[in-house]
């Protein structure tokens, strides 16, 4: 298991490539949520999402052997992004399989930072398969989306700022989906706010993370029927999974129509663009599935990379 100063470390790394993002605030959320609550903005991240931060940190400790390999991964969208923004920042050569099913603006985002894509079938599986098969076929390095550690601690990093901006706080909520960002950013404010509560949200239809968590062993499902792309994974990383257990105190679900409603809200009250992923954790805040009350609060937006397409149509 990584230790805190592994985060720490990560921050020093990643500090001149990444925005520092910022919290943002509604009366009205709070109204709401019967609340005080901040919404760390990782959409306005670098290639508009956290995953920049864990994909640079892992790459940037390669040694110049492994840089001339070059990389391979397998990714949805984001983290496909974050690698291909990283490679590109650290001249390495890229290659990332993404299913099909990818949102078409993350696939035209991913090519545009300099990565060749392949695409593979939809499940998780399938694209770890192909994956593999690269890096047999051509030695490259691959760089995992959430199992492993230094992914776990460039993730941790957005904790970090969260925790040197607001000193105090109840509650941290954070999306989950292969377990790297709720893993690292528990770790990290756990830590530097003794006392916070963590707590993760997945979509109904994609609740492994919240199975696994129950039975306190990894739970694998068949792959996920969710409009949250960045959290269709079938089941937790191994890493993970052993400091979720260690770190988070809970695992809740939220539905998709209420992930909407909160897209929905983000848009006209608070001016800000979230993917689905991005919302599953204000979501969770925003109708009050946790049950809180007069709470400091802070929820992580982990994206903001929406097809407007399907926006429009959620939105409708």
């Amino acid at each position: 298991m990584i230790s805190f100063s592994d985060i720490q470390h990560a921050v020093s790394v990643v500090a001149p490539v990444v925005h520092r993002t910022p919290l943002l605030t509604s009366r009205t959320f709070d109204n709401r949520s019967g609340n005080s609550v901040f919404l760390k903005a990782e959409n306005l991240q670098r290639i508009g999402a956290f995953k920049i931060r864990g994909a640079y940190n892992k790459i940037a400790a390669l040694s110049p052997e492994e840089r001339a390999r070059g990389v391979v991964a397998h990714s949805s969208g984001n983290h496909a992004q974050g690698v291909a923004l990283a490679s590109r920042l650290l001249g390495v050569n890229a290659t990332i399989v993404m299913p099909r099913t990818s949102p078409e603006n993350k696939v035209e985002a991913t090519r545009a930072y300099g990565a060749a894509v392949v695409f593979s079938e939809d499940s998780s599986d399938d694209r770890e398969r192909v994956a593999e098969e690269i890096r047999q076929r051509e030695g490259r390095v691959p760089v995992p989306p959430f199992d492993d550690d230094m992914i776990i601690a460039g993730q941790g990093t957005v904790a970090v700022e969260i925790a040197e901006e607001l000193k105090e706080l109840d509650v941290l909520v954070v999306p989950v989906g292969g377990g790297g960002l709720i893993a690292g950013n528990a770790m990290a404010i756990k830590h530097l706010i003794p006392g916070v509560r963590v707590i993760g949200v997945e979509t109904a239809g994609a609740d492994d993370a919240a199975r696994s968590f129950r039975a306190k062993q990894i739970v694998k499902i068949d792959p996920p029927k969710t409009i949250a792309d960045g959290i269709r994974t079938q089941s937790l990383g191994r890493r993970p999974f052993e400091i979720i257990m260690k770190y988070v105190d809970d695992i809740v679900t939220v539905t998709d129509d209420q992930v909407i409603e909160t897209m929905r809200f983000l848009m006209e009250r608070m001016k800000t663009v979230v993917e689905p992923t991005g919302a599953v954790a204000p979501a969770a805040v925003y109708h009050n599935v946790l049950g809180q009350r007069g709470k400091k609060m802070c929820a992580i937006i982990s994206g903001g990379n929406v097809n407007m397409k399907k926006l429009a149509k959620w939105l409708a």
